[in-house]
This record gives C-alpha cells, sequence and structure tokens, in this order.
C-alpha cells in the first residue's frame, strides 16, 4: 500500500473513532472572548464537530442582534453526525478533507484528533489542509480557535507562525487541564510579515516547552478579547465530497435547467416539431445526419432518440515497391450515430 494511501486511511480512522469533545465549561470561556464586529452574516464551522455541542455553545454565547450566525459542521461518524444535525444549522456526514465549500467562515473551530502521523502530526495536518490556498475556509482576518495538547505547538508553530498573526495561547482550567493538557490557539487568518513569523514560531515552541504554570488559563481576566467579522455574503457552497441523493433530488427540484430540458424532450414539443419537405425522399442517412444534428429525434415515447458524434481511429498499413510493411498509418475522423435510450437499454445505431 502506498505511504499517502496508509496516512489517508489512518487520518480517517482516526477521525472516526477518536473523539475528544470538548468540556462545556472550557468551551464557554473560549466564547466569553469573542466579540462581534459589526453586522451581518457570522458563519461558524467546526470540522470536527462530534455531535455539534461545542460549535453550538460558542453560537449562543455569541448571540448578536445585527447579526445572523449560521452553524457548520463535519462528522465522519454517522450517529454523531445525526445527534449534529439536531443542533448546528448544517452537517455533512463525510470526512473533513472531502468537503467543498468557501472561504467565507469567520470562526474555525478545531479540536482534531490527537496524535502522531506519519512525517508530522495529525492535529497540524488538519490545519493544514484547512488552511491551504486551494482548500482554504477562513476569509481574510478570520477567527481561528485551535485546540490541541501543549506540546503539539512544537510540531504547529511554523504553519501557524505562517499563516497567522495576532497570536495568543491560553490553557485549560486546573480542573480539565491534566487531561489531555489543552491549550487553545487564538490566532487571526492573515499573513505575517517574514520577521514577525520568526518571532512567533520561536514564541510558541517555547510555549510548548515550558510549564503550565506559566501559561494564561481560560478563565484569567485579563481583558483580552477577539473579534469576529460578519460579511454581505451567504455560502452557496457547503458539500461532500460524494454527492449524495438526496443532495441531487434537491438540486434538480430547483435547478431552471431542468425543468427547461424537460420542456424540451416533452412529447408535446416533439409531435409539434415540423419540417420542411425535402426535395427528394430521404434515405436513412439522411435521417440519421438529421437526429444526429439534433434536427429531429428527442422523446419518442417510449424510447429517446439522440445525436451523438465520436471520434474513430482507423488504422491501416503502409508498403515499399517489393511488398513489404514499411509502417502503420493512423486516420482519424468524426462519425455520427444515433443513441437509443430504452427500457431494455442503451443502444448505438451506427
Amino acid at each position: 500500500m502506498r505511504r499517502g494511501r496508509q496516512k489517508w486511511l489512518v487520518l480517517r480512522l482516526k477521525a472516526k473513532g477518536d473523539i475528544t469533545p470538548t468540556p462545556e465549561k472550557e468551551i464557554r470561556l473560549v466564547a466569553s472572548r469573542l466579540r462581534v464586529q459589526g453586522s451581518g452574516n457570522l458563519h461558524l464551522l467546526d470540522p470536527c464537530c462530534g455531535k455539534g455541542e461545542a460549535l453550538r455553545a460558542i453560537a449562543e454565547v455569541l448571540h448578536h442582534d445585527h447579526s445572523k450566525i449560521q452553524t457548520y459542521g463535519v462528522e465522519l461518524e454517522k450517529e454523531r453526525a445525526a445527534n449534529a444535525g439536531n443542533v448546528l444549522d448544517q452537517v455533512i456526514q463525510d470526512g473533513y478533507e472531502n468537503i467543498r465549500t468557501e472561504d467565507k467562515f469567520s470562526l474555525l473551530w478545531l479540536n482534531p484528533p490527537y496524535d502522531n502521523g506519519f512525517t508530522e502530526r495529525v492535529e497540524t495536518t488538519f490545519l493544514r489542509r484547512l488552511t491551504n490556498k486551494s482548500t482554504n475556509v477562513l476569509l481574510k482576518g478570520g477567527l481561528l480557535l485551535f485546540c490541541i495538547p501543549q506540546y503539539v505547538l512544537d510540531d504547529a508553530a511554523l504553519l501557524l507562525a505562517s499563516r497567522f498573526s495576532n497570536i495568543k495561547v491560553y490553557r485549560f482550567t486546573d480542573e480539565n487541564y491534566p487531561a489531555f493538557k489543552q491549550v487553545v490557539v487564538f490566532a487571526t487568518h492573515e499573513r505575517p510579515d517574514p520577521d514577525e513569523r520568526k518571532q512567533t514560531a520561536l514564541h510558541l515552541r517555547e510555549i510548548a516547552m515550558q510549564s503550565h504554570e506559566s501559561l494564561p488559563s481560560l478563565e484569567e481576566a485579563d481583558g483580552v478579547t477577539f473579534h469576529l467579522q460578519p460579511i454581505d455574503d451567504e455560502i452557496r457552497l457547503f458539500r461532500a465530497g460524494k454527492l449524495h441523493e438526496e443532495e441531487l433530488a434537491k438540486d434538480l427540484h430547483s435547478s431552471p435547467v431542468f425543468q427547461t430540458i424537460s420542456e424540451w424532450f416533452s412529447p408535446a414539443n416533439s409531435r409539434n416539431a415540423e419540417l420542411k419537405n425535402p426535395v427528394l425522399p430521404l434515405k436513412p442517412t439522411h435521417y440519421a445526419l438529421a437526429i444526429a444534428a439534433g434536427a429531429v429525434g428527442g422523446n419518442m415515447g417510449n424510447h429517446l432518440l439522440v445525436g451523438v458524434t465520436k471520434q474513430i481511429q482507423e488504422h491501416s498499413d503502409t508498403f515499399n515497391d517489393d511488398g513489404n510493411k514499411t509502417g502503420e498509418v493512423t486516420i482519424k475522423h468524426h462519425k455520427s450515430i444515433v443513441r437509443v435510450f430504452t427500457k431494455e437499454g442503451i443502444f448505438d445505431l451506427e
């Protein structure tokens, strides 16, 4: 098995079976440091949402009269995803690496599985994927809440320092810290300058090694808050990697294109189609060309006729004057055929 495939399987198994729910007390303390700046749509994402309780608690504390808060979750395990669907606005049952969405989230709550990967920590792999240029989910200036064991900061330091600014680290309270030695990284999604990046990476590595007593606790009243930026735009794409039947049915029901195509191929429109009389009687080849061109065909009652053009390759040998084979010539050309769709199957008439 290839190494990349092995890594993918490990991450999916971790995401499915290894869930570390954040205590409600810590979630409430995290949310108490957040402030909504302005008005508009506030999109919150948890790509490892479990039963959805953490993101729902953040949304409840964030309640803002001038902003519409929408919660989005991703969960691989079926039962947990179903539970999350009861408390979050939108939930996808799939792996976080498969979701198709937009970089319009104001907040990313990321509490991934805790473990070593092949080349880096699993937690760092999650963060890397979700903030890559092509798969990024955060808007510029969006807020990351990265919940990880303190020692993982050593592995994630360079990535955090390269893609985020205004980074602040708080540990869990004395009541809950001993379980997994967790900290929460507050960071703004904004690329820093080279000097800041270097200093931040060094600082995070130092935090990873120091005693937790020297770290500020989430319940420490230091007056530090972090602002979330609502936007005017909606999130129009939030889908699983594999198209679900329910999604397809919903799309077809609302799609004007589907309605238009249905009208084109309706029996009534087929009967109303008129062609001028030809100068000479049509031969089978003429009928085939007319169908291939779309002039006739469509829904014929119990079957559907469509024209198809496909590329044909013909091979022939070349010979010299003595009759010896010298090579092969390939000639490419296009051929029109009639494709018939019936209940018994699909048939090509050439």
